[in-house]
């Protein structure tokens, strides 16, 4: 449960405090285990949150606001149990916590420092808007970096052409053989730099590289459609909610930017890469086990790791920045290049911690109450992980139990579809006469779809339970082999039109084919029942109280 972050900083924002260390006999405080409470201001604002993810029908009864306050506080309950047990006590749990602390201060950094900058205009919003009602086409020269992606770029502008350069760079056939051909796309489908990069060209030109996700992109639009008689009404509509969704595009795209900047101008010292490259290849399994003997090693290294202006990444900080970073990120050091990326990578951390810190970022109360918040929930998660694993489940468990629930372990009815996407109702209604008419559906998928996946694998999605298909579930399930469903609107501007391949029908599980999921259901209900056992005695130890009188009285305003 590490992925909080700035997820719980924006819960403890809107809280006022999620938990505090305050007199336990405060007349605020709903529940309280050792240190930790939950005060009436969390309880209310949890509440609203509950009320609001549950689509605005939760009432203030006097049982729904007890399970809101247990959940809440049994994170704390957890927590402390993690601490009985040392779970807290360990390397693994100190490095957890080292990199919470990081990842709190570099997310409160570009919140408060870099993102206070971005303004949403009345012109954005008309132009996302714009965006959400318009498709584009387009065509991209891929390559894995910078340099291979500007060999290209130089190449065009001396006048060779898209298509021969995308033929040159993709092993795709596909894509090689029609110019890097993506098909059509609208706003939030494809990477953010790429998208920022494509509706702002103009038909038929293309860009310098884009740094995506994935790489580098070559970016040429060699189409567009836009929805006719967009209303101002409904732009007036979606406002609001357009607001939030350009924010977070705007934050995005300023993230990048400030990330690339800091990779483009940071100098790293070579002769500090050559020496630790050579003692990560004398002990690859002391790097990833962040062994003692092995950060002994690099202490003995000197000089400056890497500079940026006036911050200065020595030894001691990037001994730091490696205890805090995950397993992906020490496994994705291979060679030369992947360990400068790793070292730009921790730096930038650094950077913007050192920054953050001389704001003072780091004194705030709402910035520490989040770290610690954050730590908590990974302390419950350690408790929860030692629970499983003190779980077996006997053969004679797992029998007994597949035949007291026959019913849940069933394989419901599956089918394999092909998928055709149009851009219109009028298309769709087109594409369904030239089916009746004879004309097969691959063909249309092949010349008409406008996703560009569905024409590499000809629509066919694979078998999937009928359920996975939603509302559309019992329009599919009637059909049969061969026969294609009726217009399906997906999204705005996106129409699906399902055919039938073939249909595999819902029947019983054998005790061998169902044993994996009898395993997995026994597990989560033994977990349960452990669960709420555990935080009862960790209650009473602890001498865990509740105020339900005060809970009780509690009147909610929503």
């Amino acid at each position: 449960m590490l992925h909080y972050g700035r997820i719980v900083l924006l819960s403890i924002l809107f809280l006022g405090c999620s938990f505090s260390e305050t007199n336990p006999d405060n007349e605020n405080v709903l529940a309280r285990i050792n240190d930790l409470t939950v005060s009436v201001p969390h309880f209310e604002n949890a509440f609203k949150e509950y009320f609001y993810r549950t689509g605005q029908v939760l009432t203030p009864s006097e049982s729904t606001k007890k399970a809101i306050l247990d959940s809440e506080f049994n994170t704390y309950v957890l927590a402390v149990h993690a601490r009985d047990l040392g779970l807290d006590d360990t390397e693994e749990a100190r490095f957890q916590e080292l990199a919470i602390q990081k990842r709190v201060l570099t997310e409160e950094f570009l919140e408060q420092l870099v993102f206070n900058k971005i303004q949403v205009t009345e012109h954005d919003l008309q132009e996302y808007f714009l965006r959400f009602n318009t498709r584009l086409r387009a065509s991209h020269i891929y390559a894995e970096t910078k340099e291979e992606a500007y060999f290209y770029y130089e190449r065009l502008k001396a006048g060779e052409t898209f298509d021969a350069l995308a033929e040159e760079a993709f092993t795709n056939q596909y894509l090689s053989d029609n110019g890097g051909d993506i098909g059509w796309f609208t706003t939030d489908e494809l990477d953010v730099s790429f998208e920022e990069t494509a509706f702002n060209l103009n038909q038929d030109e293309f860009s310098e590289p884009v740094k995506t996700a994935q790489g580098y992109s070559i970016i040429k639009v060699t189409d567009s459609r836009v929805r006719p008689f967009i209303t101002q009404q409904e732009f007036a509509q979606n406002k609001s909610r357009l607001e939030s969704y350009v924010r977070k595009k705007k934050e995005e795209l300023v993230k990048r930017d400030h990330l690339s900047n800091f990779v483009n101008e940071v100098a790293i010292t070579q002769k500090y890469v050559d020496d630790l490259l050579g003692i990560i290849q004398e002990s690859e399994e002391q790097w990833l086990v962040k062994d003692p003997e092995f950060v002994n090693n690099i202490s003995s290294l000197d000089g400056e790791v890497a500079k940026f202006g006036d911050f200065k990444f020595g030894t001691d900080a990037f001994i730091e920045e490696y205890y805090a970073s995950s397993s992906a990120m020490l496994n994705s050091v291979v060679n030369r290049a992947t360990l400068e990326n790793f070292i730009k990578g921790v730096a930038y951390r650094a950077y913007m911690i050192e920054e953050a810190e001389a704001a003072g970022l780091h004194e705030q109360e709402i910035v520490k109450s989040s770290i610690k918040e954050t730590y908590l929930h990974y302390l419950e998660s350690l408790a929860i992980k030692e629970m499983q694993q003190s779980i077996n489940n006997t053969p004679a468990e797992l029998y007994t139990t597949f035949q007291d629930n026959r019913d849940k372990f069933t394989q419901p009815l599956q089918v394999n579809v092909q998928r055709l996407v149009v851009g219109s109702e009028e298309k769709a209604d087109l594409m369904i006469s030239a089916f009746k008419s004879g004309e097969t559906f691959d063909s249309l998928i092949l010349n008409h779809s406008i996703n560009n996946e569905d024409r590499l694998i000809n629509g066919e999605l694979g078998y999937k339970a009928i359920e996975e298909f939603g509302f559309n579930s019992k329009q599919l399930a009637n059909l049969e082999v061969g026969e294609i469903s009726s217009p399906i609107n997906y999204t705005a501007g996106e129409i699906h039109i399902y055919k039938i391949v073939d249909k595999i029908e819902a029947r019983p599980l054998t005790f061998d084919e169902a044993k994996g999921r009898v395993n997995a259901f026994l597990l989560q209900k033994k977990l349960g029942e452990l669960r709420a056992k555990t935080i009862q005695e960790v209650k009473l130890k602890h001498d865990a109280r509740i105020n339900t009188d005060l809970l009780n009285e509690l009147t909610l305003k929503i």
